[in-house]
């Protein structure tokens, strides 16, 4: 299962239903959402506390998302920042890419679309991460399903390993989080690189 529950999103929208309509679908999905319907309130808190990705609306009073857009990438230059508007064109997403945004919504937007940007955004900062349990889990699959596609014994492992087929037996299983020189050593015996066994997990 991923986690997300550490990532820090700034919705910045006049439209209050908007706001709420998009903090609650994030908070569905493990987000941290902070609202805001004011473009300086959230400029203060985003220069008070960190926050990983941003969704901007375009058009604004006061203060327009373009102008946002630009301060929160000083604020932040790390900061992957998505623009929502109902009202698309080509000048303003180039002055928003310009600016620092890294990818654009056309409202209405379906649910899915947004959820998949930010999804893009997580991805491209690295901030998504497998739980450790299920991590675990998945590592003694992978481990277990190499070793039988080898027609390896866990006795035979051991051998190779210097691990005990108990030790084995309890990463196979998930139930034990094996340290970087346990699976150096059984990526080793399987003929694998440490980074292959690890790939994609």
């Amino acid at each position: 299962m991923a986690v997300r529950h550490h990532i820090k999103v700034l919705v910045v929208d006049d439209d209050p239903s908007v706001c709420r309509t998009v903090g609650l679908l994030l908070e569905d999905h493990g987000y941290r959402p902070r609202t805001f319907t004011d473009g300086e309130k959230a400029l203060e808190a985003a220069t008070d506390e960190s926050c990983q990705i941003a969704l901007v609306d375009l058009r604004m009073p006061k203060i327009d998302g373009v102008d946002v857009v630009g301060r929160l990438k000083e604020i932040d230059p790390r900061m992957c920042i998505i623009v929502m508007t109902a009202y698309p064109d080509l000048d303003s997403a180039t002055e928003t890419m310009r600016r620092g945004a890294t990818d654009y919504i056309a409202k209405p937007f379906k649910q899915e679309h947004l959820v998949a940007a930010v999804e893009r955004a997580c991805q491209y900062l690295g901030l998504i991460y497998t739980a450790e349990q299920e991590l675990n889990k998945l590592i003694g699959q992978r481990i277990r399903a190499e070793r039988l596609r080898q027609n390896l014994t866990l006795r035979q492992l051991s051998d190779r390993t210097d691990l005990t087929t108990s030790q084995l037996s309890q990463v196979e299983l998930g139930k034990n989080a094996a340290s970087i020189w346990a699976l150096a050593r059984i990526s080793n015996a399987l003929g694998l690189r440490l980074s292959v066994l690890l790939s994609g997990l």
